[in-house]
C-alpha cells in the first residue's frame, strides 16, 4: 500500500500525536498477514488528527481504535478495517500455479506467451466460484498430472497447431496459441469473489462482525477500506449484490452502527494522463441508527483526508517470491538547459547507488542514444557545483541532488571530479 520509507515515517507521526509507542502496530507492519491493516490503520489515524484531538485505543479492548473528540461536538468512534480479498489464500495458489507453468514451457523452449491458463470455480454456498487448486507444495505432482504433461507433449509435437487442457482434478485449463506474438504473459478466468446473496458479500459480513464486537454509547462508524478486495467495486455482475446493498442490509440489523466510510483504492487516470492510486471514500449514514451523525457531523466527516499519502504496490497477505521492486522512496530524473551547461536532478539513494557501484544511471532511466544527458555522462563532463533538495516523503519523491555539469573544455585547469558511474 506505501513504500516502507512512507510506512516508517507515517509510524513515527502517528506515534508522535499519540504520545506513545504502537508496539502492536510495529510488530504488524513486520508481519506480510498484517502489514496491509497496520497501514491502512495508521493512515486513518494520522487522517482523523486534523480534524480534532484523538484517542487511540486509551479504553478497554470493548471499545473501538479511535475516539474523536472535535469542539461543540460530541466524540465519535471510528473502528478501522481493512478488508482483504476473501479467498487470498487461493489467489496464492493461482499465482504460482502461473508461475510453474510458465517456467515449465521456459524450461521445454516453449513462448510462455503463447500459454493462457484460465481459472474456473464452483460455488456451492452463494459466495461466488471458488477455485479449486493444488497445494503450494504439489508443483511436482501437477506438472506430472496425465493432463498437462500431455498438454505440453502435444505442443512439442506439433507446435505450429492450437491445443488445450482441461485439469480433471481442478478447476484449471490452459491453452496453446501458435499465432501469439505479445510480449506480455496472460492468464484468466472466473472473479472468484463475486457473490450472489447478500449474507456472503465481505463487506456485509465484515459489518455484522465490528457491530458484534464492540457496545459503547455514542456515534459509531466503521471505515472500511482496501486496494485489493473486489467486494468494494462498483460494477457487480447481473443480480449479485451491491456494496450498497450489502452496507444497507448490514444497517438494518445493527442499529448500533451509525454510519460507515467505505475507502477503494484504486488505479485513476490523472489530469496530466498519468496513472496513479487514488482513494475514493464513500460515505453510508444508517438511516434507523440508534444515535445517528448530525449535519456538522457528518460535514465534518467529509473532511477526511486519504490521499495525503502517494499509494504504490498491494501489500499481500503473503511473502511473494519476487520482492517488491519499490521498498524505498524514489523519483525520477529531470534536466535544465543552462547556458554553459546543463543541471540534472537525481534521486538521492541513486546517486549514493551509483557511486557504490550498484546502479547505473542509463540501466535505470530510459536515455536516448542523442539525449543530451547520456551525452553529459558518457563525456564525463565536470561537475561545477552541486547541491540537495529537499523530498515528499508523503509524494514518494526522494531528496535530489543536483549537479550542475559543463563541458571539460570550458574549464580547462579544474581537476576532474568524481563522476557518476554510467
Amino acid at each position: 500500500m506505501l513504500i516502507e520509507e512512507q510506512a516508517k515515517e507515517l509510524l513515527i507521526r502517528c506515534e508522535n500525536i499519540v504520545g506513545m509507542e504502537l508496539r502492536q502496530t510495529r510488530g504488524n507492519l513486520q508481519s506480510s498477514t498484517n502489514r496491509a491493516s497496520a497501514v491502512w490503520e495508521l493512515i486513518v489515524l494520522e487522517a482523523a488528527s486534523e480534524l480534532g484531538e484523538i484517542e487511540y485505543e486509551s479504553y478497554s479492548s470493548g471499545c473501538p481504535d479511535i475516539r474523536l473528540c472535535t469542539p461543540n461536538h460530541r466524540p465519535l468512534w471510528i473502528e478501522v478495517a481493512y478488508l482483504y480479498p476473501r479467498f487470498w489464500k487461493n489467489e496464492r495458489k493461482s499465482n504460482n500455479v502461473v508461475h510453474w507453468l510458465f517456467k515449465e514451457a521456459d524450461r521445454l523452449g516453449i513462448p510462455a506467451q503463447r500459454i493462457q491458463p484460465r481459472f474456473d470455480g464452483i460455488d456451492k454456498k452463494g459466495a461466488g466460484p471458488i477455485r479449486i487448486l493444488p497445494e503450494l507444495n504439489e508443483r511436482k505432482a501437477f506438472l506430472k498430472s496425465p493432463e498437462i504433461k500431455g498438454f505440453f507433449s502435444k505442443i512439442i509435437e506439433s507446435p505450429d497447431l492450437p491445443h488445450s487442457c482441461e485439469h480433471r482434478k481442478y478447476t484449471i485449463s490452459v491453452t496453446y496459441n501458435p499465432n501469439e506474438k505479445g510480449r506480455f504473459i496472460t492468464w484468466g478466468g472466473l472473479l472468484q469473489e463475486s457473490p450472489t446473496k447478500i449474507q456472503e458479500h465481505a463487506v456485509y459480513r465484515l459489518l455484522n462482525e465490528k457491530a458484534r464486537q464492540h457496545d459503547i454509547e455514542g456515534p459509531r462508524i466503521v471505515c472500511i477500506g482496501s486496494d485489493q478486495s473486489p467486494a468494494l467495486l462498483s460494477m457487480v455482475s447481473p443480480g449479485n449484490p451491491t456494496l450498497r446493498e450489502a452496507v444497507e442490509a448490514s444497517f438494518r440489523k445493527h442499529r448500533s452502527l451509525s454510519a460507515s466510510i467505505v475507502v477503494l483504492i484504486e488505479t485513476s487516470a490523472s489530469v496530466f494522463s498519468q496513472f496513479e492510486k487514488l482513494a475514493k471514500p464513500q460515505l453510508f449514514l444508517n438511516a434507523n441508527a440508534r444515535e445517528p451523525l448530525a449535519e456538522k457531523e457528518v460535514g465534518l466527516i467529509y473532511k477526511l483526508n486519504f490521499n495525503r499519502w502517494k499509494y504504490s504496490y498491494p501489500a499481500l497477505k503473503w511473502e511473494s517470491e519476487q520482492k517488491p521492486r519499490y521498498r524505498r522512496v524514489s523519483g525520477n530524473l529531470t534536466a535544465r538547459y543552462k547556458q554553459l551547461g546543463i543541471e540534472i536532478e537525481i534521486p538521492s539513494s541513486l546517486v549514493i547507488d551509483s557511486l557504490a557501484g550498484k546502479k547505473s544511471l542509463t540501466d535505470e532511466f530510459d536515455f536516448k542514444d542523442n539525449d543530451q544527458i547520456l551525452k553529459a555522462l558518457k563525456d564525463r563532463w565536470i561537475i561545477k557545483s552541486c547541491k540537495l533538495k529537499e523530498g515528499n516523503i508523503e509524494a514518494g519523491e526522494d531528496s535530489k541532488i543536483v549537479f550542475e555539469l559543463i563541458p571539460p573544455e570550458l574549464e580547462p585547469f579544474w581537476p576532474k571530479k568524481n563522476c557518476i558511474k554510467t
